[in-house]
């Protein structure tokens, strides 16, 4: 099972990408479209190397030279690295089931960790 201390370490690692990633590239600010936003690149994130990918109205975050899969797809809202969903945490979680994540989830707001602000959506207090 999924607890609520890993999806913190997500949240935080989530927040750690997109300061490495708008301290890069300090100039972007087309949160909408993100038609400014770079295709492609790498950054770092203490000692590690992450490469990324523009895609839509998000990016995807990828950990170089790790053993271990880690995938960070911000989907949409790059400007608040404080919001989460599913699709987010089954990619990088993908050992977990949705109905699982989905759960922990719940469980999380009803202690009030987060705050729910949509259906799929949820936000860390």
């Amino acid at each position: 099972m999924i607890n609520q201390i890993e999806i913190i370490h997500f949240i935080e690692l989530q927040i750690n990408l997109m300061k490495s990633f708008f301290m890069h590239y300090p100039s972007v600010k087309d949160f909408k479209w993100l038609l400014d936003f770079p295709g492609k690149g790498v950054i770092l994130v203490g000692n590690e190397s992450w490469s990324f990918k523009k895609h839509g109205k998000g990016i995807r975050f990828f950990k170089n030279n790790s053993s271990a899969a880690g995938v960070v797809d911000i989907i949409d809202n790059v400007n608040n690295a404080k919001i989460i969903d599913l699709w987010r945490l089954s990619q990088y979680f993908s050992s977990h089931a949705d109905d699982e994540i989905k759960s922990t989830l719940d469980e999380m707001v009803s202690s009030g960790v987060l705050q729910k602000i949509s259906e799929r959506q949820y936000e860390l207090i």
